[in-house]
Order: C-alpha cells, then sequence, then structure tokens
C-alpha cells in the first residue's frame, strides 16, 4: 500500500475509512465480508501501532472476530486470522494486564503455529508471536518453563530468518529480552553473554537512521550495563554510554525511545564514579527535558499518554538536581522542572491557551505541527511486501528512512515558524523570567526536588528565584515515608513523617524566606490570619505525595509548632497551572450558586451518616446562594450540572485508582434490576472547561493522591482533575479520612468562608480547629489540603 511505502497517515486514515464504508455497504453474509473485515482489522491495529490509541486495538479485535466468525472452519484463512487475533490481544495484555487477553493470545497463537508447515514463509512470523506471548505470561508468572518456552519459539524464528530478511533485527531484539530476563532469573553469565551478543546482531542487521535501530541501541545498554555491574568492567561502562547516546542522536526514532536513551546514559554518567561526567548529563539531560512536550500526541486519551510517560519516571527530578549540583542557575532548574512534569494536563492547559490561540489564529500551522509530530513519534511503516524483490525493499525502506529525516527537520522548522508568529514567540519553551516572577506576586512558590543526588528547595519570590540545600531531607526517607512500602495508616509513623518534613524541609525553608522564627501563637483562631503569607508548594516525584501543609515538631503530647502557624499553605502541579488557574480567576463571571452532591449511601461501600447533616450545616452556611442538592446522582448528571455552579461540594467516597485517569468519586446508578456503582473519573471532569467555576470542595477520601509511582509527576488524580477543568480552588485529601473530620472540617470551612469569602484563609483557619481536636492524630486532621490560587 501507499502508507507502507509512505508512512504518510493520511494515506492510513483513508484506507481505513474506505474499507469502514465497503464493509458497511456489503451485507453480512456476502463472501467477502471476512476478506474486508480481515483487512480493516490489520489497518486499525496498524494505526493503534502508530499513534498509540487503545479504542483502535479494541476495534481491530473486534473486526477480527468478526471475521473469523465469518470464515468457514476448513477455509485456509482461518490460521492467519488466528495468528492476528493471537497479536492483537497479546498488545491489549501487554496494556491493560487483562490475563485472559493473555490467555486466549497465546491459544490462538499456538494454534496457528500447530498447522503451519516448518517451510512455510510465514512460519518464522508465527513463531516470534508465540515466542513473544510465552515471555508475556512468565513476566505474570514467574514460571520458569514459560520463559524457557519463549526462548526455545525466538531461537526457532531467528533460525529461519534469512540474514537479510526485513524482520531479522526484530527477531534478534525479542530474543535478547528474553535472554536478559533469564539471565536476571538465573544470574548465569552465559545468559547475559548470549543477550549482548544477540543485541549486538540486531542493531548491525538494522540499516543506519532506521528508527528500530535506536531500540535496538537501548536495549544493548542495558545488558552491557548489567555486565559491568557484574564484572566491573569499565569498558561495558563506556560501551552502554555509547550505545545509549547513538540512540539518543537518532532523530528518526521515536521520541519516548530516545528519551529513555537519555535517562538511562544520564543515569550513568550521574551515579557511575569511574565514569561520572556531570556537566556532560546536564547538557544530555537538558536537552530531553525540552523534548519531553513532544513526547505524547493530543489525539491521546489520558491512559495512552500515561502508558507512554510512565516510561520516564525520575526524569525531570533527576535534571533539576544536576542542573543545580553542576552550578547552573536555580532559574534554569526551575524551567526544567516545569517542562519536564505535569505533561497531559499541561497539554490540557495548551489546548485551552496556546495551543487552542495557534488553532485559532493559525489554523494550517496548527494542523501541520499536530500532523508532523505524531508522524514523527510513531514507528516506521511496514515497508516488506510479497511481491517485492530484495532490491525493491531496500529501495522503499531507504525512501521511507529519508522521509522520517525529513519529518523531523520540517518539525523543527515548523516550530521555529510559529515562533516567529505575534504572540507565540516562546511557543513550546519554558515561562519566560518576567512570567515566573509575576506568578509570586502573592506569595513564594517553593519547589521541593529530593534525589540520590542532592535534596534542594528551588524559591521563587517577586525578586528572584534562589535555591537551598535540604541537607537533612535525604532521598532513602523519602523512600521510606512514600515509597511502594510505605506504612501509611499508622499515627505514629504520620507523627514521624511530619517531624522529618519540619526539621529537613519547611523549617529551612521558612528561615530563608524569612518567616521564620517570627512567634506564632498556635491556639489563636482567625487572629491575625490575614498577615500570613501564602507559599505554594510544589513536590516533585514523590514528593507530590509529601503532607507539607501538615508539617510540625511534637513535644509533650501537643504540636509545638507547625506549618500553618507561619503561612497559609497551598499546593499546585506546575507554576503554568497557577498561572492558568490565576486568569480563569480575572476572567470569571460571578456567580452565586452552588451544588451540593450527597452519597449517604453507596452499593458496595460503607454509609456515611454524616453526608446528610454537613449538606444541610453547608447550605445553611452559604446564606444568598442559591444551593441545590443532588442525592445519590448519576456522574452523567453530574457532569451536566457542574457547568452551572460556582462552587461543587462532594460528600462521598473516593478512590484513587493505580491508572490515574480511572480514579473517581463513588456515585449511583439505577440498573434492570438493582442499584449499581457509577463513577465520576479524572479523566472526564479534567475534559470540562467550567467557565463560572470558582471552588470544588471534594470531602472524600484520598482525592489528591496518586497511586502509581511512576506517574506522580503527574499530579493526576481526583483534585487536579476538577482545577484543570476550571476550579480556581480545590479542597481534596491525601489519603483516607474519617467521616466526623470531612464534616467538622467542611462546615467550618463553610462558615469561616461565608465570613471572610477567602478559601486560603477559610481552608487554613478549619484546617487549626481540627488538628486542636486530636493534635497527635494526624492521620485525624492533616490528610486535607487547599490546591490551587
Amino acid at each position: 500500500t501507499r502508507y507502507q511505502r509512505t508512512g504518510n497517515l493520511q494515506d492510513l486514515e483513508a484506507a481505513i475509512t474506505r474499507s469502514e464504508a465497503a464493509v458497511e455497504a456489503i451485507p453480512e453474509d456476502h463472501p467477502t465480508q471476512a476478506a474486508l473485515l480481515t483487512n480493516l482489522g490489520s489497518q486499525l491495529n496498524c494505526r493503534y501501532e502508530r499513534i498509540g490509541n487503545l479504542q483502535d486495538l479494541e476495534a481491530a479485535i473486534a473486526r477480527t472476530e468478526a471475521a473469523l466468525a465469518r470464515t468457514p472452519e476448513d477455509h485456509p484463512n482461518r490460521v492467519s486470522l488466528w495468528n492476528n487475533l493471537g497479536i492483537f490481544l497479546g498488545s491489549r495484555y501487554a496494556r491493560t494486564g487483562n490475563l485472559p487477553d493473555l490467555e486466549v493470545s497465546i491459544t490462538r497463537s499456538t494454534a496457528a503455529l500447530e498447522v503451519t508447515p516448518e517451510t512455510h514463509p510465514d512460519r518464522a512470523r508465527r513463531l516470534t508471536n508465540l515466542g513473544n506471548r510465552l515471555s508475556m505470561q512468565y513476566q505474570r508468572t514467574r514460571n520458569p518453563q514459560d520463559l524457557e518456552a519463549a526462548i526455545s519459539r525466538s531461537e526457532a524464528a531467528v533460525e529461519a530468518t534469512p540474514e537479510v530478511h526485513p524482520d531479522r533485527a526484530g527477531r534478534l531484539i525479542n530474543l535478547g529480552n528474553m535472554l536478559g530476563m533469564q539471565y536476571q532469573r538465573t544470574r548465569n553469565l552465559q545468559d547475559l553473554e548470549a543477550a549482548i551478543a544477540t543485541s549486538e546482531a540486531a542493531v548491525k542487521a538494522t540499516p543506519e537512521g532506521h528508527p528500530n535501530q535506536a531500540k535496538c541501541l537501548n536495549c544493548l545498554g542495558l545488558y552491557l550495563s548489567n555486565r559491568y555491574e557484574r564484572t566491573g568492567n569499565m569498558q561495558d561502562s563506556t560501551a552502554a554510554i555509547s550505545a545509549y547516546l547513538a540512540s539518543w542522536s537518532t532523530r528518526t526514532a521515536p521520541i519516548l525511545t530516545r528519551l529513555e536513551a537519555a535517562l538511562n546514559a544520564a543515569k550513568i554518567l550521574v551515579f557511575n564514579p569511574s565514569v561520572k561526567d556531570l556537566p556532560r548529563a546536564s547538557s544530555l539531560l537538558s536537552d530531553a527535558i525540552h523534548l519531553m512536550p513532544l513526547v505524547t500526541s493530543r489525539s491521546l486519551v489520558r491512559e495512552d499518554q500515561q502508558h507512554i510517560l510512565g516510561q520516564l519516571t525520575g526524569l525531570a527530578s533527576l535534571a533539576v538536581a544536576v542542573s543545580l549540583e553542576v552550578g547552573q542557575s536555580p532559574l534554569e532548574a526551575l524551567r526544567l522542572q516545569e517542562l519536564g512534569r505535569n505533561i497531559t494536563n499541561g497539554q490540557l492547559i495548551d489546548y485551552r491557551s496556546e495551543i487552542w490561540d495557534l488553532i485559532e489564529q493559525h489554523p494550517m500551522l496548527a494542523e501541520d505541527f499536530d500532523s508532523l509530530r505524531q508522524e514523527l513519534d510513531s514507528p516506521l511503516p511496514a515497508t516488506k511486501s510479497s511481491d517485492m524483490s530484495a532490491n525493491q525493499y531496500l529501495q522503499t525502506l531507504e525512501a521511507s528512512i529519508c522521509r522520517r529525516n525529513k519529518v523531523a527537520q520540517d518539525l523543527d522548522d515548523l516550530i521555529l515558524k510559529i515562533r516567529q508568529k505575534p504572540g507565540f514567540e516562546n511557543f513550546l519553551l519554558a515561562v519566560s523570567t518576567e512570567s515566573l516572577l509575576l506568578a509570586a506576586d502573592k506569595g513564594p512558590i517553593v519547589v521541593l526536588n529530593i534525589t540520590e543526588l542532592r535534596s534542594d528547595a528551588i524559591l521563587l519570590t517577586k525578586a528572584h528565584v534562589t535555591s537551598i540545600a535540604l541537607t537533612n531531607a535525604s532521598h532513602a526517607a523519602m523512600i521510606k515515608y512514600f515509597g511502594i512500602d510505605a506504612v501509611t495508616d499508622n499515627n505514629k509513623v504520620k507523627r514521624e513523617l511530619l517531624e522529618w518534613l519540619w526539621k529537613g524541609i519547611v523549617q529551612p525553608v521558612l528561615r530563608e524566606l524569612g518567616f521564620y522564627p517570627a512567634p506564632k501563637d498556635l491556639n489563636s483562631g482567625a487572629a491575625g490570619v490575614d498577615v500570613l503569607p501564602r507559599i505554594w508548594w510544589v513536590g516533585v516525584g514523590l514528593m507530590a505525595k509529601a503532607p507539607i501543609h501538615a508539617a510540625a515538631k511534637f513535644k509533650n503530647g501537643r504540636i509545638q509548632t507547625t506549618t500553618i502557624q507561619y503561612c497559609l499553605p497551598s499546593y499546585t502541579s506546575t507554576i503554568k497551572a497557577l498561572q492558568y488557574s490565576r486568569s480563569r480567576q480575572r476572567q470569571q463571571r460571578q456567580s452565586a450558586s452552588a451544588v451540593i452532591v450527597t452519597m449517604p449511601t453507596t452499593p458496595g461501600a460503607s454509609s456515611l451518616p454524616g453526608v446528610i447533616k454537613e449538606s444541610d450545616d453547608i447550605k445553611r452556611s452559604l446564606g444568598d446562594f442559591t444551593v441545590d442538592i443532588l442525592e445519590r446522582p448519576t456522574a452523567e448528571c453530574v457532569l451536566q450540572a457542574l457547568p452551572n455552579y460556582s462552587i461543587a461540594h462532594f460528600a462521598c467516597h473516593g478512590v484513587s485508582s493505580v491508572n490515574p485517569a480511572e480514579s473517581h468519586l463513588l456515585l449511583t446508578k439505577k440498573s434492570v434490576l438493582h442499584e449499581e456503582v457509577d463513577k465520576l473519573c479524572v479523566k472526564d471532569v479534567a475534559a470540562l472547561k467550567l467557565p463560572a467555576a470558582r471552588l470544588a470542595y471534594l470531602s472524600a477520601c484520598s482525592t489528591a493522591n496518586t497511586t502509581s509511582p511512576k506517574l506522580v509527576d503527574e499530579v493526576t488524580h481526583i483534585v487536579s482533575s476538577f482545577h484543570i477543568a476550571g476550579f480556581i480552588h480545590v479542597i481534596g485529601t491525601l489519603w483516607h479520612s474519617e467521616d466526623q473530620a470531612c464534616q467538622k472540617m467542611a462546615v467550618d470551612f463553610y462558615a469561616i468562608l461565608n465570613k471572610t469569602d477567602n478559601v486560603a484563609v477559610s481552608y487554613r483557619t478549619a484546617l487549626m480547629g481540627l488538628m486542636k481536636q486530636k493534635p497527635l492524630q494526624p492521620m485525624y486532621w492533616a490528610p486535607f489540603i487547599h490546591f490551587g490560587a
């Protein structure tokens, strides 16, 4: 096909459109229906591999299953359909982890292989597919027999593939990865040597400049690093760096592959004392961070974006640390963390500001930008067909690589062209110095970055950007309190955490800002609260989970000192998000209306008897507001209602999911026989654009928690989704909150808000009251946070 030759996405889109039309136009029992469905399934899978949209893969599976159902049992095409379905289901398992997909994938792939003759041209491909599925099963079961079977199939696939075959490199790298897994299981150096030799062969078998060469180089770098760790041979470490840097320099490769290479090379240059080169690492990381805005397509849904970004965990925090370590300015470090974090929400903000402005003012440039970015960040299309000679194949491959190089240059040129347009001078660039300083006009912004290399606080005030070393805040302690194995539901551990935060982070920051040791009376209520400074806290990496607002020093069974004595603490994901929130504040139309969503009972969850009284008390506190109460509504009902209100209060259960886009508030819906849970999900809330929104109060558990350690820098949780949707202020919780605490905090907050009309002051005062109730039980009073302007 023309798409296979050129890689032009528009050709693929046109092919899919015509195939869909053909399927719709022909009766279901027509003899060509199965072939049309097969082609359409393959084309949809091709687009999935190109763009990464899971819906395309779902559609490819559905079309292939339909083709299989319409193909007679004795028809020879059933074997190809089994194989295709095995591939597609395996891909879905790799994305979703749904075990039945993997089981069916192995069954289909095995059936296809069993009826494929030894001399059949597709045998090597089917051996590869089954080997890959068995490898996936090993990673799930850790059964050595699965891995041994996978290696056996993959070795047979390589042996059956001619030296000049275009798929040989891919089959070699698959085998190399399995041998690498075998080494991790056995620690047998021979397995590692075999993985290295196979990866080297894959690199040599890949044409120079081919995007897949970068992937092969990454694998080679990994296994060379493993051998260095095992033997201490300096040449292996040097060779690993060279492999990673060669991958990074492959401009035709997908951006994700290049960024992975840059991160891996930088880690060696930073943490391996034998080859340590911090200036080189700093330059590499800075270049990588500047590619981050391009790593995910804006056309992808959140889950697809998360899948990509989860593979770059730690890139931003390491870039910030190395930048400061080599003596670069705190301003430069601040710009790096802004560019390298919160990509998914940042793109939404861009689309509602920078990108949207480009679409409105220069639609052709916007269309070209999106098209080129998608084409560059996709696999090189297949170029081999059965009727092509070896010479024709090589010519087509060279043309595809030349096309990819041209796309990379065209994208660079286009970005420069966009930056020449008035108002777009900083398109996809870090925020200007003037804009950053302006962001601190209402109070300092403090960025906390803790790594194995060093720990720092970057302080942004309206006058300048500075940084201080946090010598008492170690990376090991951060892992202890926020890592996978952290104890999260114990008051004693929480007190230790709050003490560590106070001594290692908050006290030194307040001292540097000049806010400490100014005496503050812990027993004072709202008196004097208006003179307290605002501070916005930004946690990089796992520090996004830290309750900085509750940092405290305990003495003699009481709280001696704490953060909220010295400031009005708030959180933001990035400075960009804070600025977006403030711009919304200036544009907002006033609306004295509120909606209260209550869930006194929830199918499958504990009752919340206090929410009825909570809603009644809040309604009284809101005085002149028009207040509507939605008791036990559906998610769709809430989504439709939110644009009509300036305040939205939720009194319900919250769930923080390993897939942040699926984190949700629990609502309810009626089915035919009974009521069942309905979910108000992060991805649905974040997609809203609410012109009247001012305050969202989420009186629910874990609404500001990111469960996935790989995605903490995305700051994707229920609270941030309401913030991106347009709510200038959001109150939420970092962990499970007690019903009694939720009720008191909410009622006190609204009572004070009615008097002050100041969200930050109302939050701080209500939190202080809660803290005084049970000061030694931070599980009770400390989860509540204020997020936003």
